[in-house]
């Protein structure tokens, strides 16, 4: 009777090895412990991505101060989309510090998540990227395309 049921658990433990069941279930046991991912973890990604881009421009000092005061002015957005997110972004360039640094990117390929990232601007604070704001777009009839509203703010 002892050798019979220790060879129907011998049995049902090889099965579940053989076919992955323990592996499976050990996977969702610790898949469950493991820590969530940090908050914002996309946009420091798509920061750093920026940061990294070799098509940045660094502003100089006369040119960083008036392009803050402009996306400070909300004046990237298009006046019929003043969308919170974007001026929570804008925020940041209102309070400039005087060690920040603002890039400034203009139709670079390949610099965030989509095909590209039209004209747009990095604050970088304490050598680390800390938020970038983009100029809007609209449709251009004649040109059939999306234009920025703005060529620049500096």
């Amino acid at each position: 009777m002892k050798t019979t049921i220790a060879l129907i658990i011998v049995a049902i433990i090889g099965t579940c090895i053989f076919t992955g069941c323990i592996g499976t279930a050990g996977t969702m046991i610790l898949g469950g412990i493991q820590s969530h991912p940090e908050e914002g973890w996309a946009e420091k990604a798509h920061l750093e991505k920026l940061m990294n881009h070799p098509q940045k421009q660094l502003l100089s000092e006369d040119k960083k101060l008036k392009a803050a005061k402009n996306i400070c002015a909300l004046k990237h957005l298009d006046k019929d989309k003043n969308n919170k997110i974007f001026k929570e972004e804008a925020k940041a360039f209102c309070s400039l510090k005087q060690s920040d640094k603002i890039y400034f990117y203009d139709w670079c390929m390949d610099c965030g998540g989509g095909n590209y990232i039209a004209t747009s601007y990095l604050l970088v604070r304490d050598g680390k990227p800390f938020k970038s704001v983009q100029i809007e777009t609209k449709v251009n009839r004649e040109l059939k395309r999306n234009v920025p509203i703005v060529d620049r703010l500096h």
